[in-house]
């Protein structure tokens, strides 16, 4: 096994630990040439990154014996390998929802076996051809920018728990060959080939038509177009957040206040994101909030004579100044919720972009630093994100006890309006420093410490973060 394109993944992997990602891993293992793909790679690659290996396999409880022999295919690879397994049964409980609950359920089975295991990783084994089916499935079946930016090749899957696919950008052929090359057997699942379902219809009928009469090379420019997508995402989500801190006067889990004047300026399209932000920020329910009930609410905005209106349970007062958005029996908000939603991946060494600045980090010891932390007490990745309500933190000086952050918060005397805009950089165990005012104890310097990481926050020209008082 040694394609280029496995050099590839042995990078992507070394970066990935070396930001701190962690290097206790599950392997989901179905049995299918993917998924047992991955598990011979990252084996291989295992010693030489750390790599604590386990698999998992779920059997879905609807294939009786071809899925016993799946499970016991997978047992037995594993032992192999010389690897632990956890194996695991589901059986579905709602006609007509097999592949959405399926899926809930593996990934929370896959949780808790990373979770009883120690690891902090769960790695799936999706191809780019996984990846031109989903934009394609979603092309299809109607959808926006956002969804053709296809699946991620990170996020959060529980609490201290990241979910990876390293094969995002391998093609499935390459993958079998390599296989074949081993002569390692894999388990093809039958129901794969079911074309009553609308992914298998693709995978096997739509897809190999537009190879084959339109362009060969079809799958790479789907996975093209949703890149290009995910970065215009990302771009456009952090142009949407400097908005909704331009507009929100007030927000809470049961209020938010935005200032009519500044929204007006915006165009109705920027209106409405700005909107469906504030509103996903307060954490209420989108299922009933169709476009057209978006494009409703935006131009309530331009309407100071409008009556107090209900949209799905949120009742909506236009002001003079503001328009207040409310949710119906509310007895009184949250301290504060976040100016913004976005957790931003910061490396080491490296830097995270906020709305007023950048934290920096850096592994010098002669570089200028706001903060120094023990670097081996943190548990990466880092990230840095807003405060949220529920947040708690374990200032320097207080040993093992936390406290409510918003009590830290009232402590400093950090004004009530301005604690949303403060960033926290985090790892995967919590806060370990509220910006501009103190570190957690946790990553405090100690006589033992060896390898220290500086932290520092870089203003930009008006920025500047609310420090309070001491």
């Amino acid at each position: 096994m040694s394609a280029e394109w496995q050099e590839r993944v042995q990078r992507l992997l070394a970066d990935w630990i070396g930001s701190g990602l962690g290097t206790g891993w599950v392997v989901a293992v179905s049995g299918g040439g993917d998924s047992v793909g991955l598990l011979r790679v990252l084996h291989r690659f295992g010693p030489e990154l750390g790599l604590r290996l386990s698999v998992a396999h779920l059997d879905h409880g609807v294939r009786g014996e071809a899925g016993r022999r799946d499970a016991e295919f997978v047992a037995e690879l594993a032992g192999t390998l010389g690897l632990p397994v956890d194996l695991g049964q589901w059986s579905p409980s709602r006609p007509g929802h097999f592949e959405a609950d399926a899926r809930g359920a593996r990934y929370a089975w896959l949780a808790e076996v990373a979770q009883a295991r120690g690891a902090s990783v769960v790695a799936v084994g999706h191809s780019r051809d996984d990846q031109a089916e989903t934009i394609l499935h979603r092309i299809v079946r109607g959808t926006g920018p956002r969804g053709l930016a296809g699946i991620p090749s990170r996020r959060p899957l529980a609490a201290g728990i990241t979910l990876v696919r390293p094969f995002l950008k391998v093609a499935r052929e390459e993958i079998r060959a390599s296989l074949a090359e081993l002569g390692q057997p894999y388990r093809d699942d039958a129901s794969n080939n079911d074309q009553s379902r609308t992914r298998a219809r693709i995978r096997h009928d739509l897809l190999p038509k537009l190879a084959a009469d339109y362009n060969p090379k079809v799958a790479e420019a789907l996975v093209r177009l949703g890149e290009l997508a995910a970065a215009a995402d990302r771009s456009d989500r952090r142009r949407v957040l400097e908005m909704v801190r331009i507009a929100t006067l007030e927000a809470s889990a049961d209020e938010v206040s935005l200032d009519r004047e500044a929204l007006g300026q915006f165009s109705k399209f920027d209106r409405t994101e700005v909107l469906r932000m504030a509103w996903r920020r307060a954490r209420w329910p989108e299922a009933g909030m169709s476009a057209e009930r978006w494009r409703r609410l935006a131009d309530l905005v331009l309407r100071p004579d409008a009556p107090r209106s209900i949209l799905n349970g949120i009742e909506i007062q236009v002001a003079s100044r503001t328009l207040v958005l409310r949710r119906r029996g509310a007895s009184g908000g949250t301290p504060f919720v976040p100016i913004l939603d976005a957790v931003v991946p910061l490396d080491l060494p490296g830097s995270a972009a906020w709305i007023d600045g950048r934290v920096v980090t850096t592994l010098d010891p002669d570089v200028p630093r706001d903060e120094t932390l023990d670097l081996d007490r943190l548990v990466g990745p880092l990230s840095v994100r807003a405060p949220l309500p529920g947040d708690r933190f374990q200032p320097l000086g207080m040993g093992e006890q936390t406290t409510p952050l918003n009590d830290f918060f009232r402590g400093r005397r950090v004004p009530r309006e301005a604690r949303g805009r403060i960033p926290l950089v985090c790892d995967r165990l919590g806060i370990v420093w509220v910006v501009g005012h103190r570190i957690a104890h946790r990553v405090r310097l100690t006589s033992p410490t060896g390898r220290t990481v500086g932290l520092k926050w870089e203003t930009n020209a008006a920025g500047r973060v609310e420090r309070g008082c001491d």
